[in-house]
């Protein structure tokens, strides 16, 4: 995955000029109308857009974003009334060229002996195949129909009451076609300079940079060692400090305590997803682990003395090559990113993305565009700083999606049924072991090398931050 793939497409010097120039503009970040700098199919402009309020009078003053991994949003919300999904019905024509059909995947919740589908730069723009958005299994072992596969109301208890109670986005895209970390950068920074997993150090400005700017708290919650190394050697001198580099259990006691900082980032433990004992729907995660884990913060944050003042946010970094029907368009890059990565703006495909909170909306599908920018550019707005990235002008401020016309509703937030048994999650070495003999050597070899390939990442990512002499605080 080289630089030249962005190169190759010419940049003019005004191009830089506006690439360059364009995150420096504070006044975008509550006007914008548009999603993207690509405005094809975009359903709101500057005229249909709500006054937003002072951020002052806004009723939210804490900020919390959970950022799950690799599903795509007809994958897992093709199912909802109202929203732009489609799951059955559809086909995909595989690397044999045979036709395979769109299916429910239950009740298997883990797909343990499938291949890992491919979420890379190059993968995705085979999956987006010019617009046409029909390269999914492209890209897998052929008969490998997992990408295609999706998951209905009866598998998702958690998103079920989500969708029956708040806000459900259904044109939110991740910040970039391709992999985990330059997405999480997105969501960190509003660019990358990125396009794959391999460790460095992002010494660009991070939304906890402009939070200390402002006198504002920022903490970063973490589900096992990768998120801990991630934030705290790629983030290196860009990240919330030391001290507010916590484990999961800190953000339950915060919580409770009515100690939540302005914004917190919370992520779910990732080091298992090779094994598929992880929590954070990255494949092979068993999924109801995820509805479990994403049950517990929302019990946290509704619980919390902080309820009335927060709000919620659930997204994921990116589409983990699952099928989706909508083509995402294209955005602005930052000239540093451009130089450093060769990406060619195009956003991710559509992702999970609801707002829950007192003021977010009740049973409510949003249509307008939005990607990890707008919620930094809502951070921004409600914070007082200057938005990051390119797309502070051109990425919709996310508080477009809340509602501001009413009183915040603060008497209603049901909990929901949503099972958590130690069953869950069971490590799928011995699935694989029994799947051996009814694969060819070749398949079985493909199918370890992802189960194994983004773990790999992880482990040398923990292994950086231990040579550079980090350790993790004490739960």
């Amino acid at each position: 995955m080289g630089k030249s793939s962005g190169k190759d497409q010419g940049f003019s010097h005004s191009r830089r000029r506006l690439l360059s120039g364009i995150a420096a503009s504070a006044a975008g970040i509550g006007l914008a109308g548009c999603g993207s700098s690509d405005q094809s199919g975009s359903d709101s402009s500057p005229q249909d857009l709500p006054v937003l309020p002072a951020p002052a009078d806004s009723g939210i003053d804490h900020i919390v974003v959970v950022m799950m991994e690799n599903r795509s949003f007809d994958h897992y919300f093709g199912w909802v009334p109202g929203a732009n999904g489609k799951q059955p019905g559809l086909s995909f024509v595989d690397t044999d060229g045979k036709s395979q059909s769109t299916h429910d995947l239950a009740p298997n919740f883990q797909n343990c002996t499938l291949a890992d589908p491919d979420h890379s730069y190059d993968g995705g723009r085979t999956q987006f195949n010019n617009g046409k958005m029909d390269g999914f299994l492209q890209t897998q072992p052929a008969g490998d129909t997992f990408p295609i596969g999706y998951y209905s109301a009866d598998s998702l208890p958690f998103y079920r009451g989500v969708v029956e109670n708040w806000t459900l986005c259904d044109r939110y895209h991740c910040g970039i076609l391709g992999p985990t970390q330059p997405n999480r950068y997105y969501m960190h920074a509003g660019q990358t300079n990125k396009i794959d997993n391999a460790t460095n150090h992002f010494t660009l400005p991070t939304v906890w940079d402009a939070l200390q700017s402002v006198g504002r708290s920022g903490r970063y919650y973490y589900g096992d060692l990768a998120g801990w190394a991630l934030v705290s050697v790629e983030f290196s001198g860009h990240n919330p400090g030391v001290g507010n580099i916590l484990p999961f259990s800190r953000f339950l006691d915060d919580a409770k305590n009515g100690n939540l900082a302005d914004v917190s980032y919370v992520d779910p433990a990732m080091l298992g997803e090779g094994a598929g004992t992880s929590n954070d729907d990255h494949p092979l995660a068993d999924i109801r682990k995820g509805q479990a884990f994403l049950n517990s913060v929302y019990d946290a944050v509704r619980q919390s003395p902080q309820w009335e003042k927060t709000l919620l946010i659930i997204n994921y970094d990116e589409w983990g090559g699952f099928f989706d029907h909508v083509a995402p368009p294209i955005a602005p890059v930052t000239f540093e990113e451009f130089q450093a990565t060769g990406n060619d703006g195009r956003l991710g495909f559509r992702v999970p993305c609801m707002a829950i909170g007192p003021r977010a909306r009740r049973g409510h599908i949003e249509k307008r565009q939005y990607d990890p920018n707008s919620i930094l550019n809502m951070i921004a707005w409600r914070f007082g700083f200057a938005p990051l990235g390119a797309r502070g002008a051109t990425s919709l401020n996310f508080a477009y999606a809340l509602d501001f016309g009413n009183p915040p509703n603060t008497t209603s937030a049901p909990a929901f049924s949503v099972p958590d048994d130690p069953s869950f999650g069971q490590s799928c070495a011995s699935q694989m072991q029994a799947a051996q003999a009814t694969m060819t050597p070749e398949r079985y070899a493909e199918v370890e090398r992802r189960h194994a390939e983004h773990l790999d990442e992880w482990q040398g990512l923990i292994q950086a931050a231990f040579d550079a002499g980090l350790t993790p605080p004490t739960p």
